[in-house]
């Protein structure tokens, strides 16, 4: 390091330490709070480090920052909180960043791992480190880098329409929202649902409030629409190759794999939606980027400087690479485009999941037999299968709650038929030959289900029998088609191609044009992803999954109805929709 360089940190360091021993101090119920002014860059992760003080303790003492930090934003730092050992060794604070002098026996790997990232991340900052670590070296870290704490803790600050307020003794949160012209429950919302109450001597946002004839609710804290000629910054993160190859250098029969198949599908039905997008008034940069299968692949994707700044991701198709991302995304809207469990969302508020789980279909489907059948003889049937009980036990709840406000239902409670994988006799006896019988079976055991669909496909039109079943039953080869059409075997999807919707031929018609190929399920995926989402950053900015209720566009292979999962989650696509085998084949029920 040359002595300008040492010089520099020197200065650096003496101006930070006169600026900490200036400090304010302020003292609030006998308790001793450091005030800071949060800056451009800064995180609620990095002041943790330099203050030496616990992130939870943190949001405690300062419930705003829980919904994430403000520029401009005053933070009251606990000093009881502060670890004293910690501290002699914290590192200083400068532009966002945090600035670490080496010790002795420390090592690069220690050092990252210290802050929550890797050492390739630790030598990129710090181009010096290539001549070897020196005591008293200051290292520069990017805390928003970090993967060692929760997202909304390593997302830097960014600028606020609210403003804050420093509680006084004796005010209410009714008093705070009629000041301030807000709704109930606005103030609560904006600060992380204020779990230690309101407390005097703290500061707390206050939501911008809507002036009079605005359609943005007060308390949604949602961006407005980008202005005219905004520019939007968009990635599509897809697992096109193998490690170590990249797509523009690999083979096309190298890269076929089923993985990247889907992903190249996928493109291809993102590309078409641009085009209808774009005629809509869409201005934006597009970035597709590479993923690959592996973590090494994309980790080193989202430690390059290509990935930031972005207004909307949609991918990767990895659960795990969608959480890598998240770390690193800054709080911006992550779209997990594929089928993925609800697991996906949890503990990340910034994710949408595009494709609705198994739950959801199921309960579509207890919600469809309970509105239509409530007047019919329903028996659901219930095999002794251990690795099925939770389905079952979720589709028993969800029928029985569903059937309670129907009028003029057959019976109060829920008739439930324990049967064997070969012995459905118990339900054979509960049949009613006046009555329609529908038959609920909540089963993928192809053993079971082959029982069920041979025995009472045999007994009709001795007795009118529905069966609903589940979506898998249309992928099991050895059930024959003919009787799930006797039985008007019904099933839930989370998604479905109508080749007689107008929309769908025109979906197919431009592909085959531009690709001379037929689409995949992966193609309409694609499109519909791309459309949605996409429109709802054009019409509501990057806040727009607060505003999912106002978003009515279904495609033409999804249904659209974003639910949110909790306030430490992110969104889930609950739409669904019945299927039923008739004359036509499978088709959409009415």
């Amino acid at each position: 390091m040359g002595m300008m360089r040492k010089w520099f940190f020197f200065l650096l360091a003496a101006c930070i330490g006169l600026a900490a021993e200036a400090q304010e101090v302020r003292t609030v119920n006998g308790e001793k709070y450091l005030v800071h002014t949060v800056e451009k860059g800064e995180t609620l992760f990095g002041l943790s480090k330099h203050f030496a003080v616990p992130l939870d303790a943190l949001t405690e003492a300062n419930p705003a920052a829980a919904e994430g930090l403000s520029i401009g934003q005053v933070l009251l730092i606990p000093v009881k909180a502060q670890s004293k050992k910690e501290l002699k060794s914290a590192p200083a604070l400068a532009n966002g960043e945090l600035l670490h002098t080496v010790a002795k026996k420390e090592t690069i790997y220690g050092i990252a791992r210290k802050y929550g990232i890797g050492p390739e991340e630790l030598r990129r900052w710090n181009p010096d480190l290539e001549h070897g670590l020196v005591v008293g070296m200051v290292l520069r870290i990017q805390a928003a880098a970090s993967d060692a704490a929760p997202p909304v803790a390593v997302q830097p600050a960014a600028m606020d329409s609210g403003k804050f307020h420093w509680v006084q003794a004796g005010e209410t949160l009714y008093s705070l929202e009629a000041r301030f012209g807000l709704e109930s429950g606005a103030i609560k919302e904006a600060n992380g649902g204020l779990p230690e109450g309101l407390k005097a001597g703290t500061y707390i946002r206050i939501p911008r409030a809507v002036e009079p004839g605005s359609a943005q609710p007060a308390d949604s804290g949602v961006v407005a629409r980008p202005e005219p000629g905004t520019v939007l910054h968009i990635a599509f993160l897809l697992p096109f190759s193998f490690e170590g190859d990249s797509l523009g250098t690999v083979g096309a029969e190298e890269r076929m794999g089923s993985t990247t198949e889907a992903a190249v599908e996928f493109r291809a039905g993102v590309d078409l939606a641009l085009d209808t997008l774009k005629a809509n008034g869409l201005n934006a940069e597009v970035h597709v980027f590479d993923t690959g299968m592996k973590p090494e692949q994309w980790n080193k994707l989202f430690k390059s400087d290509a990935i930031r700044g972005m207004d909307l991701y949609i991918g990767p198709f990895h659960r795990a690479a969608i959480e890598s991302l998240v770390r690193v995304s800054g709080g911006t809207p992550v779209v997990c485009p594929v089928p993925q469990s609800n697991k996906v969302v949890l503990g990340n508020p910034t994710v949408s999941k595009a494709v609705s789980g198994r739950a959801d279909r199921l309960k579509l489907m207890a919600r469809y037999v309970a509105f239509k059948h409530a007047r019919d003889n329903v028996i659901l049937l219930k095999p002794d299968i251990f690795a099925e009980r939770e389905i079952q036990g979720l589709v028993m709840r969800e029928l029985q709650e569903a059937l309670l406000p129907q009028s003029g239902k057959l019976r109060d409670s829920l008739l439930v038929v324990a049967c064997g994988r070969r012995d459905v006799a118990g339900v054979v006896g509960k049949l009613d030959p006046v009555r329609p019988n529908i038959l609920v079976v909540p089963s993928e055991d192809v053993e079971f289900i082959t029982t069920v669909v041979g025995k009472f496909a045999a007994m009709v039109p001795k007795y009118a029998i529905t069966v609903y079943g589940m979506d898998a039953w249309s992928s099991v080869n050895t059930l024959d088609v003919g009787a799930l059409v006797k039985l008007n075997v019904h099933v839930p999807t989370s998604s479905y191609i109508d080749h007689a919707s107008p929309a769908v031929n025109s979906f197919l018609a431009a592909y085959r044009e531009r690709f001379h190929n037929e689409p995949g399920e992966y193609a309409f995926l694609g499109y519909d992803a791309a459309r949605y989402f996409i429109g709802a950053l054009m019409r509501f900015g990057s806040g727009f999954p607060k505003r999912y209720a106002e978003m009515r566009t279904d495609g033409i292979y999804l249904d659209f109805r974003m639910a949110h999962m909790g306030p430490e989650n992110g969104w889930s696509n609950s739409g669904a929709m019945m299927l039923e085998y008739n004359g036509q084949g499978l088709v959409r029920a009415k």
